[in-house]
């Protein structure tokens, strides 16, 4: 078997693996691994198994690494920030408790303070501070799960009979587990097209899909079935939000049911959960219909035209291929989707419907995102320049949109204005980019009247060297001296401008945390109308300065995707 062939719930299976914090990752891998090819086999170990800890020892067998725990973070930690020291102390305070109960809210208020705190931390821009707080929340996580299995919690029942069981279930299976994966996190949305036809899914749940938005997790012994947040920026899989439920005029409100395994066939308790979920909150309510009616129409698109394009076996396996089909899919998601964005916003006028909008432009970004990930685990694309480009294009979109999607659709500024504003740095990189064509260009006229007077003296006739006028003042070595540090200043440039640029820029590595090629650095400018209409462009930097070349930054910069016979340049 290809490992294009698996399913949707296979792959959901492996993505959503952790080692860690899923006891029956074994039995995951070996029902899915042998099926495959050996090609396969090594793109889903290198892909999926590789990054999330899973290596084979000596005798072939599958082990997982053990992850560093918060005591050895902090022998290693190197950093002068106290903030992140108090917020460390903190975290230490409740894993090295030795208690036998604790109150289940106070623990999620407790949680969430530390993690606002640390997700709001200054650390001044310094990519080495960034690294040390992704360590230590990743090690207090894993160390809270192991934690939370040598208490009892104390669990107020409520309207849906929590107890300690079901509550520590929440906290590895969804909160911890979703914090650890980020972006990662898997999940399934019942407001997606393709809901209904994921035959994996209880047909209790998938009934329910059809009237209400929530997500779906699946956990070891239950599923959690989690509604829409009220308001856009809140995590839906708070811990302290699955705790609470909200009584108002004695009517209870609720963010999340939970049904076990156990009772998917007893129509009692799914006769229970389906009331519990009638009390779900939808962001749906009064919403516009042209919004609705383009929210829906973009689902349809990337299902009937984007996704298939991601599906279909590519007919060889050279690099030309694989960009001629990423080229494709950018020309369609921009005339598709990202084009009819500025018309639809326009005709927001409040919070709440600019915030359904970017709600559910964030989720179908996403869901590109993961699609092309997917793409790339098939071994003839895995290492294709022209799919990493395409990922990387996609990532910076959703960036952008998180970053400034309050201006993008804000209704204070013309588009034109707001367009002008997301347009800045590929703008300024444009003017630095000419003016340091236009020195090279003089530069280059220096050099041949200095090799035409160098060629006249050598090798020239008698009349030709008594015309020869003065030697030029400059040496082939200051001019090719003048001509790097040019191309350094415009390199240069356009590092420094991605610590100063709010909007309308990504540096990839640094704003995820990520490194996506470690032979490269990307930076993604925003384009289009209002920033978001067309894919950015990505400046692919090499990290060993040496290799920068000049021309490449032109042909990212001047590209047009709609013109004739344009190839990406990777």
């Amino acid at each position: 078997m290809h490992i294009s062939d698996l399913s949707e719930y296979q792959l959901y299976k492996l993505k959503s693996m952790d080692p860690n914090l899923s006891p029956d990752w074994r039995e995951i891998v070996q029902s899915i691994l042998p099926k495959l090819d050996s090609e396969s086999r090594r793109s889903l170990y290198k892909n999926i198994l590789e990054p999330r800890g899973v290596y084979f020892d000596v005798h072939e067998e599958f082990v997982s690494k053990r992850p560093a725990t918060l005591k050895e973070i902090i022998q290693d930690l190197q950093t002068n920030n106290n903030h992140l020291l108090d917020i460390l102390s903190g975290m230490s305070n409740i894993i090295n408790s030795s208690v036998d109960c604790y109150n289940a809210i106070q623990l999620a208020d407790e949680i969430e303070a530390i993690f606002g705190h640390l997700d709001n931390l200054n650390l001044r821009g310094l990519a080495y501070e960034q690294r040390n707080r992704t360590r230590i929340k990743t090690a207090f996580l894993y160390d809270l799960a192991k934690w939370i299995d040598t208490i009892e919690l104390k669990v107020s029942p409520g309207f849906r009979g929590l107890d300690s069981h079901i509550v520590k279930s929440y906290l590895k299976d969804v909160f911890i587990k979703q914090k650890i994966q980020d972006q990662d996190f898997q999940k399934w949305d019942s407001s997606d097209l393709s809901f209904q036809e994921s035959t994996y899914l209880p047909s209790f749940i998938r009934s329910e899909g059809e009237d209400r938005n929530f997500f779906v997790v699946e956990g070891r012994d239950y599923w959690f079935l989690i509604g829409s947040a009220d308001e856009i920026g809140k995590n839906p899989y708070s811990f302290r939000r699955f705790l609470h439920e909200d009584s108002s005029e004695n009517y209870i409100y609720l963010t999340h049911v939970v049904i076990s395994k156990d009772d998917m066939h007893d129509s009692r308790s799914l006769a229970r959960a389906s009331d519990a979920m009638s009390r779900f909150y939808t962001l749906d309510l009064g919403t516009p219909i042209t919004l609705l009616s383009f929210i829906k129409e973009a689902q349809d698109l990337r299902k009937r035209y984007l996704k298939p394009l991601l599906k279909e076996r590519l007919d060889g396996s050279t690099e030309d291929i694989i960009q001629k089909r990423m080229i494709t899919y950018e020309k369609q998601i921009s005339t598709l989707i990202l084009q009819k964005i500025p018309r639809v916003q326009s005709i927001l006028h409040n919070k709440e419907d600019q915030n359904y909008l970017y709600y559910h432009l964030d989720k179908l970004f996403k869901q590109m995102i993961e699609s092309v990930q997917d793409f790339r685990l098939q071994p003839l694309v895995m290492h294709s320049p022209s799919s990493e480009i395409l990922l990387i294009k996609l990532m910076a979109l959703r960036k952008l949109l998180i970053k400034s999607h309050e201006f993008i659709f804000s209704q204070e500024l013309s588009i034109e204005e707001r367009s002008e504003a997301m347009g800045v740095p590929l703008f300024m990189f444009k003017e630095k980019l000419n003016e340091t064509k236009i020195s090279i260009e003089e530069l280059k006229v220096l050099k041949d009247e200095l090799d035409d007077y160098l060629e006249i003296k050598k090798n020239g006739s008698f009349w030709k060297k008594i015309a020869l006028g003065k030697r030029p003042r400059c040496t082939l070595e200051e001019i090719f001296k003048e001509k790097s540090l040019l191309e350094q200043e415009l390199f240069i440039s356009i590092v420094r401008a991605a610590k100063n640029q709010k909007r309308g820029m990504v540096y990839i590595e640094f704003e995820f945390d990520q490194v996506i090629n470690e032979n490269y650095r990307h930076y993604a400018l925003a384009d289009g109308k209002l920033g978001i209409s067309r894919l950015p462009r990505v400046l692919r930097l090499p990290e060993d300065g040496k290799g920068f070349n000049i021309e490449d930054v032109s042909h990212v910069l001047n590209y047009n995707i709609f013109e004739a016979n344009q190839l990406w340049h990777t």
